[in-house]
């Protein structure tokens, strides 16, 4: 079997939140596992890193790797679908690199993805650094400015609290598309341009009932989101749900809203405490999570998954949202259970203990993981699986690697303190053969507990996370790789 020799590995030890042993990580592959795994200005439970990460990226602009920092906002907007730190990757590259016209061409994408994003960028950009402006950040915001309908101009014109779109149009000199765009940005400027007629405001207008509910719906004002959302508004209102369910339950209309798999979760969760899921309701979910990672290859073979639910893993994935990390590792984890040929699960904290997942019903599977808190003894898990003489061909692992257990099973060798590397190296021995392990770091913290042949460091919270499973096995580098092929 092939691994880092004990040399190697002692050159890239560190300790993580915990003082517990770990692996430092390579700076480029630092920042793209920081950013995936980042809603920006967040408490997490050891901490928030938001100054590490800018201060990351700032260094490894400085030192010549611009281009990457660029490529990682349009990955993180377009793909893993995070909107805060894109914007700040934004601003760090345009104020480090300055006016390399890739910084224009990232803006421009970034800025692109929805009507407010270079508001928001232009306001990240001031709160980091203060103005004026560079003029690649400034002409990419009026790339994408240029792109925008009246209409949108009209919805997005509230902006952030320190910018307004009308402080972007005064500040970006956008040309406008047509007469009519050209109308509402001046009219925006001015402040006198009216909200647009929405769904919204004519359920202020008209109140929470099932009248205004079924003609929204039976005119197809509702967008994917706005449906998802008020799911539980609809179903409390007595409306008739069945065509929204239709639609939450199309694949393509899944893959087109681009919603991070928790947040059927969230739903779902939500309508459970309401005493509002139904079955229907249930099974459109259910399918709405499994139409989430169509696009994920399958895993062939036999597959271990273990998921941590420890109390590190407690911490919400934003102040907004009663969501945590243990409820993304526990939908990420019937995700990789659903799309295996074979799967074999376990949860670890202080202890580990395998789970009776279907790999047919993701919600079921995910209610059936107990979260009891207690240390993160990634170890137990190990021991678990190797007690269980499961054959794997691979390994997931789901955590926030802030291990700090493992003392008394393999924790020690020649004396020291190690990382779990050495279980998943006891594993591998048992079953003779070098198993994958893939590990999903769900915080970002900076450190990681294996390296070394057949192991693949990812990150992040949606379905891309699990493309790397197969990818990596197929001979693809991984994230960092496909960060790289990013188009400017």
């Amino acid at each position: 079997m092939a691994s880092l020799n004990d040399a190697a590995r002692g050159k890239m030890r560190t300790v993580n939140h915990e003082g517990h042993v770990a692996y430092r990580m390579d700076d480029a592959l630092k920042l793209v596992t920081m950013a995936l795994t980042s809603m920006l200005g967040e408490p997490k439970f050891y901490g928030d890193n938001t100054d590490e990460l800018i201060r990351l990226a700032e260094r490894l602009c400085a030192d010549g790797q611009g281009e990457l920092v660029a490529k990682l906002a349009v990955w993180t907007r377009t793909k893993g679908n995070l909107r805060s730190v894109s914007h700040a990757l934004v601003a760090v590259v345009a104020h480090v690199v300055k006016d390399q016209e890739y910084v224009r061409k990232a803006t421009h994408i970034v800025a692109s993805q929805r009507g407010d994003d270079g508001t928001e960028i232009l306001a990240t950009y001031a709160a980091l650094y203060g103005k004026p402006f560079p003029n690649a950040l400034r002409r990419g915001v009026a790339d994408a400015l240029s792109g925008m309908s009246a209409y949108d101009i009209a919805k997005y014109q509230s902006g952030s609290r320190e910018f307004k779109l009308r402080d972007t149009l005064r500040i970006a000199h956008p040309v406008p598309r047509d007469d009519e765009a050209a109308a509402a940005m001046s009219a925006c400027i001015a402040g006198t341009l009216g909200k647009p007629k929405g769904w919204e405001t004519e359920l202020s207008a008209r109140g929470n009932t099932a009248e205004v509910w079924d003609e929204l719906i039976a005119e197809g004002r509702l967008g994917y989101m706005a449906m998802l959302r008020n799911l539980r508004n609809m179903l409390s209102a007595g409306a008739n749900v069945e065509p929204v369910l239709t639609v939450l339950e199309s694949p393509e209309a899944v893959h087109r809203s681009r919603q991070l798999p928790f947040r059927f979760y969230s739903a779902w969760r939500e309508l459970q405490s309401a005493h509002l899921c139904t079955t229907r309701v249930h099974k459109a979910l259910d399918a709405a999570l499994v139409a989430s990672c169509d696009n994920v290859d399958r895993l062939p073979g036999r597959t271990a998954v273990l998921i941590d639910t420890s109390g590190s893993m407690s911490s919400s994935v934003s102040e907004r949202s009663a969501v945590t990390c243990r409820d993304i590792a526990a939908v990420l984890g019937a995700l990789a259970t659903y799309i295996s040929d074979d799967a074999w699960v376990c949860q670890f904290d202080t202890s580990a203990s395998q789970l009776a997942f279907t790999g047919s019903s993701i919600l079921a599977d995910v209610r059936s993981v107990p979260f009891a808190g207690g240390g993160t003894d990634m170890e137990e898990g190990f021991a678990c699986l190797m007690a269980s003489g499961f054959d794997a061909d691979r390994v997931i692992v789901i955590s926030d690697n802030e291990v700090n257990g493992g003392f008394g099973r393999y924790g020690r060798w020649r004396g020291q303190l190690e990382t779990v590397q050495r279980a998943l190296d006891r594993y591998r021995e048992k079953v003779g053969h070098d198993v994958w392990c893939h590990a999903i770091d769900l915080q970002g913290y900076g450190t990681q507990q294996f390296t070394g042949r057949q192991v693949n460091v990812i990150a992040g919270w949606s379905d891309q996370v699990l493309r790397f499973v197969s990818l990596a096995e197929g001979g693809f580098g991984g994230i960092l790789d496909e960060v790289m092929a990013v188009e400017l």
